[in-house]
């Protein structure tokens, strides 16, 4: 039988539906209350996180480890209380919880609002208007929760199996058609999703296993699972903690095999200005996600603009214990700068996704950034965004191109734009247009040649190739580099397509 995760704002009915569910299934009942009493009790300070995350601008990296923390101290939870396959769970969003798995049933529950008012004014002792008031605030802020913890939209369609109005239907209705949708074949646990939760628990209790020693505390790390095999990723700053990992992993239960691997790569990403919602920054992270890479940014600022001088990217730790986590509320740090160009907002994303290798602004032009790039040499890929937006489209294209001459030049690097990385990297509209087109093509030039054997092989090496010697040999010239290239294309495309670069 499936797990029931039932998703309602708080003050709402979504608890009262799942203990309702509870009560007549016999299924075991978990909410999000029963959650954060676990969460305390083992260290996990969800009300400063919360806190943090929705009332303070600045979203560091310890605020992203605490964050994937709680992810996997929720995964491990849910995982441990459907002991036998069945569970109903109530939360804030918990359709977004261990997606991939397909023997879930994700619900939303509307409640009327005029029930969320007298549920706050009974429980909390508030009038009427300041109810509402508050059940605003609210929600403003579980929408940012959930943007910033599960990268998501909160009421996106797309994420429900279900969603169910209380407006119109009982209570008693909704539970009788829950229990009914769980009888559905598209609900029933499969051996590849079963595999796929184990999967997931395992990498949740490495994770937390990780967290909870001294030795890897504090560390930023990547954690999957397949088949009982674990496998660490760090990036290049945290080498020196490579064998605490390693020694660290050997006492988890229920773990075949560790690997603690570095992530390969590296990747500048150097602009005037960025925005963390842009294609191009979508591009980028696209593109590391699939090489398992960190991403530096350089923000390039003109001479003219600024003075500012190099700003070192923020350093963690690797291998010593962690400090102390104050989730961003109680220490007050240096003002962040009111106009950075987004480099904090895109670092932000960035450290939300695992991915920052950190940031810096420097102030100059090609001399400045190769100093730049010179004293943190260890990039697999460079990448030129909008540069010289002041100098206009032909001055920006030649200082630009100049710029990635000098890199690639200096450090045998390989230096691309923006614009180049969908065609060279990513697949996209354009390269399946051409990865048909490349096929037509190849299947045209095959069955040319098997359908018309007889003559083409006279043309070759029989009556008519003592007559066209030269021909033939033009022509063989010219035919074998076309059939190379169209097939070529096709096998890379495919290739790009199944992500082997």
């Amino acid at each position: 039988m499936p797990i029931v995760l039932i998703s309602s704002p708080p003050h709402g009915m979504g608890r009262v539906l799942a203990r309702n569910l509870a009560d007549k299934t016999g299924w075991p009942f978990f909410s999000r209350d029963q959650l954060v009493e676990e969460a305390h009790k083992q260290g996990i300070r969800l009300s400063r996180l919360e806190t943090s995350i929705v009332k303070s601008q600045v979203k560091n990296e310890s605020l992203a480890l605490e964050k994937e923390i709680f992810l996997s101290f929720l995964t491990d939870m849910i995982c441990k209380k459907a002991v036998h396959g069945n569970l109903v769970y109530s939360g804030r969003a918990a359709h977004l919880i261990m997606p991939g798995i397909s023997h879930l049933i994700r619900v939303g529950v509307n409640t009327p609002r005029e029930i969320r008012i007298q549920n706050v004014v009974k429980e909390l002792n508030l009038s009427p208007e300041k109810a509402l008031d508050y059940l605003n605030t609210l929600n403003q802020d579980i929408r940012r929760w959930v943007k910033y913890v599960h990268r998501e939209e909160y009421n996106d369609p797309s994420y429900f199996d279900l969603f169910l109005n209380l407006e119109t239907m009982s209570l008693d209705n909704a539970s009788k058609l829950l229990n009914k949708a769980a009888e559905f074949s598209d609900f029933k646990p499969s051996p590849e999703s079963v595999e796929r939760l184990e999967d997931l628990h395992l990498a949740a209790r490495a994770r937390l296993h990780l967290a909870r020693n001294k030795e890897t505390a504090g560390l930023h790390l990547g954690v999957r699972a397949r088949d009982k095999v674990v496998t660490v990723t760090y990036m290049p700053r945290q080498e020196a903690a490579a064998a605490s990992i390693s020694r660290v992993m050997e006492s988890l239960e229920g773990c075949r095999e560790s690997l603690c691997t570095m992530a390969e790569t590296n990747i500048l990403y150097i602009q005037e200005a960025f925005d963390p919602s842009s294609d191009h920054f979508n591009r980028v992270t696209q593109l590391a996600k699939r090489w398992g890479a960190a991403v530096e940014l350089l923000r390039l600022v003109p001479k003219q603009e600024t003075d500012l001088s190099i700003i070192e990217p923020e350093k963690e730790a690797s291998g010593r214990e962690a400090t102390a986590y104050t989730g961003g509320v109680e220490d007050d740090g240096p003002e962040t700068p009111a106009d950075d160009g987004g480099l904090t907002r895109t670092l932000d994303e960035l450290i939300a996704m695992g991915r920052s290798a950190g940031g810096f602004t420097v102030a100059g032009d090609k001399k400045e950034v190769v100093d730049a790039v010179k004293e943190k040499n260890n990039y697999s890929l460079v990448i030129l965004g909008d540069l010289f937006s002041t100098k206009g489209h032909s001055a920006a294209t030649r200082l630009t191109r100049e710029m990635g001459l000098s890199i690639h030049e200096k450090f045998k690097v390989p230096v691309i734009s923006i614009s180049e990385l969908a065609s060279e990297f990513l697949f996209g509209k354009q390269q399946a247009l051409k990865l048909l087109i490349s096929i037509l093509v190849t299947v045209g030039l095959y069955s040319a040649v098997f359908q018309f054997q007889r003559p083409i092989l006279d043309f070759m090496g029989g009556d008519l190739h003592h007559q066209w010697k030269w021909t033939a040999s033009i022509c063989v010239a010219l035919f074998v580099p076309l059939v190379a290239y169209a097939y070529g294309t096709v096998a890379g495309l495919i290739l790009k397509l199944i992500d082997i670069d």
